[in-house]
């Protein structure tokens, strides 16, 4: 499972890595509409890959264990979110 969880405090890394499989690491201001961007913007579209998952990535939980603080100039995971993020949260996809 180690081998599968990244950090990324960039959008279109979180959603690379999330296409790779991985859980992602991520600094998250907690708010639900932000939650729902979050998922319905990560979704793959069906056509491109029929294979794969296509849901949204959601927040699964708070590790105890942060990679590092939040600062002043970490921003919240969704690009279009101007909330302080609370913690680096993870978050997957459903299979």
């Amino acid at each position: 499972m180690d081998s599968h969880i990244t950090v990324t405090e960039d959008w279109k890394t979180f959603c690379g890595d999330l296409d790779k499989k991985n859980i992602i690491m991520a600094p998250f201001c907690g708010g639900i509409p932000c939650e729902e961007l979050i998922k319905k913007e990560s979704a793959k579209d069906e056509a491109s890959d029929s294979g794969a998952p296509a849901m949204g990535a959601k927040s699964l939980c708070i590790p105890f264990k942060q990679p590092k603080e939040i600062d002043a100039s970490t921003k919240c995971i969704h690009p279009e979110c101007a909330s302080k993020p609370m913690k680096y949260t993870l978050f997957g996809r459903s299979y």
